[in-house]
């Protein structure tokens, strides 16, 4: 299990600190099963089991949940929230938020428990933080719900044991699960999902879940945090405190992934394609079982993340754009981590579900500008600008 070992308040470290309560007899080799920590739960609850007043009782009084299920548009959301909580020492509440389709998002051989690894794993006031997840697989939806009920069960045993505050944890956690949203996209295998003619389905699936997650999480947060499922390691902790640090509005790391050392490519400044003659006639006649378009590089007008630390990695005259801290200005952002003010999104600034950019009245869509690469395209009409810091590092899931 991770644990970061910084002696300064970090995120989610009491909270990581009471998954390790009641898993650490369920660690192998470092690797962590919800399983098992699930059967671990059910024989704990079960053997002390107490009449006069249950950890579930207890738990109850200190998180709070609540279950809405709207059946005409087939979906769910629980939320606990934490009703013990003093008010944080800051006022830079943030909310972290993370799609998951199934089981296997998390990469190979990972579960729910590795993602809340990796959030643990970020450097901030740890009661400061509100968590939402959006879960697709229904059975997968369930694990997690039962994975919280037991933790937070657990946790009201802490706190009447161990006099832990339950200050110390998060403010509010939401779990939502949407199968109507990802039902065009479900028969696409994950490992076909970059395929060119499957890009607009894709980012359509990806930028519905995005939005719906953040509609019903945010709430009164300063900022919004999203991250991947599948992103494995933060290998800055003090990202989320040089971000804000800047005062820039929408920031993203740089992403590596196995060798490649700039996996998230929707992160860029220059200039793209368009489409020729003979695909604008489609997009006129809204031909889209044909349409296999998508927007490319155009060559020496585009700069990447990679493209910009191979530029400058042996020029001893710019050594200030090796620095962690140091900025770029993007044109597009990424999305595996993504840090906004949340007063863009409170203005209308979300996710387009569609290609914005070559739009008409009569054209279902355009051909550029669909999910984060639009947020930054519509942020900019209001003023706002988006920043990607090359050498704060972030890791995927190599599978």
């Amino acid at each position: 299990m991770l644990v970061n070992k910084r002696q300064t308040p970090c995120i989610l470290m009491s909270f990581i600190l009471g998954l390790v309560f009641f898993t650490v007899l369920n660690m192998s080799k470092g690797h962590i099963n919800l399983d098992s920590i699930s059967k671990h739960f059910s024989s704990v609850t079960q053997a002390k089991a107490q009449p006069k007043e249950s950890m579930a009782s207890k738990a109850r009084k200190a998180f709070k949940k609540k279950v809405y299920i709207d059946d005409e548009f087939e979906y769910s959301k629980i939320t606990y929230t934490n009703t013990k909580l003093v008010n944080s020492r800051t006022d830079k509440s943030m909310l972290v938020v993370s799609s998951v389709g199934n089981k296997d998002s998390y990469g190979k051989d990972k579960s729910f428990v590795d993602l809340l690894n990796t959030i643990g794993l970020i450097d901030y006031e740890a009661n400061s933080i509100s968590l939402g997840f959006l879960i697709g697989e229904k059975e997968e939806f369930g694990n997690v719900e039962t994975f919280f009920d037991n933790y937070f069960n657990e946790l009201a045993k802490v706190d009447a044991n161990a006099k832990k505050m339950l200050a110390q944890y998060v403010n509010r956690v939401t779990l939502l699960t949407a199968p109507f949203i990802d039902k065009a996209f479900q028969s696409i295998d994950r490992n076909d999902r970059h395929n060119d003619n499957l890009q607009r389905l894709r980012r359509r699936s990806i930028a519905r879940s995005r939005n719906f997650l953040l509609l019903h999480s945010l709430q009164n947060e300063k900022y919004t945090l999203f991250i991947d499922s599948d992103i494995v390691k933060i290998q800055h902790p003090q990202m989320i405190k040089s971000f804000i640090a800047t005062g820039k509005d929408i920031i993203v790391p740089r992403i590596v992934r196995g060798d490649l050392q700039d996996y998230d490519k929707n992160s860029w400044v220059g200039e793209r394609t368009v489409p020729s003659p003979e695909q604008y006639k489609k997009l006129d006649l809204n031909d889209w079982e044909n349409w296999d378009y998508v927007p490319r590089d155009v060559e020496d007008k585009m700069m990447h993340f990679d493209k910009f630390i191979e530029k400058h990695k042996d020029d001893p005259t710019t050594y200030l754009t090796k620095r962690p801290g140091y900025l770029m200005k993007l044109d597009s952002v990424g999305g595996a981590i993504l840090f906004l003010k949340s007063v863009i999104y409170k203005q209308g600034v979300v996710f387009p579900p569609n290609y914005i950019i070559g739009t008409t009245w009569d054209r279902l869509e355009g051909y550029d500008g669909i999910e984060t690469e639009g947020l930054c395209y519509v942020a900019k009409s209001l003023g706002y600008e988006c920043y990607g810091m090359p050498n704060m590092v972030a890791e995927h899931s190599p599978e």
